[in-house]
C-alpha cells in the first residue's frame, strides 16, 4: 500500500527559524532512509519541502503500523501536523473505478 504523508508546521517551529527544530532536523534528517528501512518502509518519492511550511513524502509499506513506527522514530510528529492518506497507484485506482458499482 502507498501512503501520501503531508506534514505542515507553523513558522515558529520551522527549522529555518527555530534553532531547536533545526538541530533536530539536521541530526535526524540524514538517518531517515535507515529509519525507513528498519520499519519496512520504502520511500517512493520525497520528502519534498516548500516555502509554505509543508512537506510531502510518498511511502510504501505493508501496514499502517509500519508507517506509524517510522514516523514516530523520525520525530516528524514532534514538529509537524501529519496527514496520512492511504493511496493507490493510478493503475490500481482505475481498475477499482472500472469494477465499482456507480451510485447515480
Amino acid at each position: 500500500m502507498h501512503y501520501v504523508v503531508l506534514g505542515d508546521h507553523s513558522a515558529e517551529v520551522c527549522p529555518m527559524s527555530n534553532a531547536t527544530t533545526k538541530a533536530l532536523m539536521l541530526e535526524v534528517g540524514p538517518q531517515i532512509p535507515k529509519i525507513a528501512e528498519k520499519h519496512n518502509v520504502t520511500i517512493v518519492s520525497g520528502p519534498f519541502v516548500s516555502r509554505e511550511h509543508t512537506a510531502v513524502i510518498i511511502l510504501e509499506a505493508g501496514s499502517g503500523e509500519d508507517i506509524d513506527a517510522f514516523l514516530l522514530e523520525s520525530r516528524l510528529p514532534q514538529w509537524n501536523r501529519l496527514h496520512i492518506m492511504p493511496s493507490l497507484p493510478m493503475q490500481e485506482g482505475m481498475k477499482e473505478v472500472g469494477e465499482s458499482v456507480t451510485l447515480f
